[in-house]
């Protein structure tokens, strides 16, 4: 049995920017279907950049640069592998994976880990890895040779995964589409004119299941991952190429299609196939192939996804209460000296203590926020008051509400947070001329509430700064006083 294998992916190729019209697909893409990621070559390596359906528009966001181009990259759903080059002694590949989410309130996309990669466990091997996919649960990766090895990515190690038998099976390893659209993989191999696809379950069951696709295998070049059905891209008797959908019954195809002279490739992304190209400046194009008659859209490039903006409510909103408020402080403005000294040995905490205890109260809500949206710490620093780009402040914008909120009850019931605690701060009444010091629950609701609103715009709490008991607009408002014993 005479098996022709046509889907290698030779890393050398990606280096070069001229290519003829009839050139093989050279660019290193993987598609899930609904996201796409794209290792684009540059002069120092290259980067890995994301493209999603979500992103409502032709945009990228840039995901990561790495030193040399990978051999592979693999894709389901919200994952992605990536395969580097065999490298050191012995030979072995490093591999990595991430993963992306949409953030719900903003709609921006954000990658976990952030930053950098999980490292899964090298690959050993003296040859060149055909390919690699990503299972259900776990990446795989085919090692070619006289007897090929089919291995599982683990927690610690990959594992080989018995191949089917058949004589002299040089084939490759590919993502397959399965019933219902399901993103599923194949061994895949080109028998005389015929495509020939190895499917087992999920599992990694021993019992392989054979397909034959008649004709199939004439011209044969690579499966296109992401495509809701299988396909394939077949070079014609001309050099030119065409999108194949290969059935039991006989082969459709798309008609010819016209590929640039950079380095392309093609996936499946939605209810259509994409041309993914690159120039010469390293801009990432995709044209629209219809997957019903094969036509091809207008070129469109890439450009970075903008970030949303809070024009909507956010300028306005911060605006009415910041003008609000200091239009309050004015109306109460402080005086030059308390009316009333203030009794039972207590004093203002000093400046440099409550700014601090603040720093210190504000270390869960900062655990919280990085955790639930996977930002970096600098990211924190965006205040929702100094950008009106919601999907920059929301890691900060979490942070404060939750700090307002988990503050305030501690100040309702013990009229003090952990930080005020530390440094021996606790909230008071304002000295009126009576011996009675207690804030209160109302006083004490009312203060945090206004703490609150003063976090998320800063500006406002100048006024303590001016105030001889050192009261901002929360205290002035409140009638209350951060102070401590003397």
């Amino acid at each position: 049995m005479n098996v022709h294998l046509c889907f290698n992916i030779i890393c050398t190729l990606f280096c070069s920017t001229s290519f003829a019209a009839d050139s093989a697909p050279t660019l290193v893409v993987a598609s899930s279907g609904s996201h796409l990621w794209i290792a684009v070559p540059t002069d120092s390596g290259c980067r890995i950049v994301h493209h999603a359906l979500e992103m409502d528009g032709p945009f990228l966001r840039d995901v990561a640069t790495l030193p040399i181009l990978p051999i592979a990259l693999a894709a389901r759903d919200n994952q992605l592998a990536i395969i580097m080059p065999a490298s050191g002694i012995p030979l072995t590949s490093a591999v990595y994976s991430l993963t992306t989410n949409q953030n719900p309130a903003t709609g921006a996309f954000y990658y976990q880990p952030y930053g950098r990669f999980d490292v899964l466990p090298s690959i050993e091997s003296a040859a060149k890895i055909t390919n690699a996919v990503l299972g259900m649960n776990a990446v795989l990766a085919l090692i070619p040779g006289e007897k090929p090895e089919l291995i599982r990515a683990g927690a610690m190690s990959w594992s080989n995964v018995p191949l089917p038998q058949s004589d002299n099976l040089k084939s490759n390893l590919v993502p397959w589409t399965g019933l219902a659209g399901s993103m599923e993989w194949a061994i895949l191999g080109v028998e005389g004119d015929d495509l020939v696809t190895w499917t087992t379950s999920a599992d990694l069951a021993t019992d392989w299941s054979q397909t034959r696709w008649p004709a199939a295998g004439v011209g044969f070049e690579m499966v296109i991952g992401g495509s809701n059905r299988p396909a394939i891209l077949s070079r014609e008797a001309s050099g030119t190429f065409a999108i194949v959908y290969p059935t039991s019954s006989g082969l459709r195809t798309l008609g010819s299609i016209s590929v640039p002279t950079q380095p392309w490739s093609i996936v499946g992304l939605g209810n259509t196939f994409q041309l993914v190209s690159k120039d010469k400046e390293g801009a990432v194009h995709l044209t629209s192939i219809d997957p019903i008659s094969g036509a091809a859209s207008e070129d469109k490039v890439l450009t970075s996804q903008p970030t949303t903006t809070g024009d909507w409510i956010h300028l306005p909103f911060i605006g009415a209460v910041t003008i609000g408020m200091l239009l309050a402080g004015f109306i109460v403005r402080p005086p030059l000296e308390p009316p009333h000294p203030m009794t039972g040995g207590w004093v203002a905490l000093p400046m440099f203590r409550r700014v601090t205890a603040l720093a210190v109260d504000l270390i869960p809500g900062a655990i919280f926020a990085l955790w639930i949206t996977g930002a970096r710490v600098e990211e924190l620093m965006s205040m929702p008051s100094w950008t009106p780009d919601l999907a920059l402040a929301a890691p900060a914008s979490i942070m404060l509400a939750f700090t307002g909120v988990w503050c305030g009850i501690f100040e309702v019931v013990l009229r003090a947070t952990p930080g005020k605690f530390i440094f021996g701060g606790r909230v008071v009444r304002a000295p009126d001329g009576t011996t009675d010091m207690r804030a209160g629950v109302g006083r004490s609701l009312l203060r945090a509430l206004l703490k609150t609103v003063v976090l998320f715009a800063p500006a406002l709490g100048f006024l303590a700064f001016v105030h001889p008991l050192q009261q901002g607009l929360p205290e002035t408002l409140s009638k209350t006083v951060v102070a401590r014993r003397h």
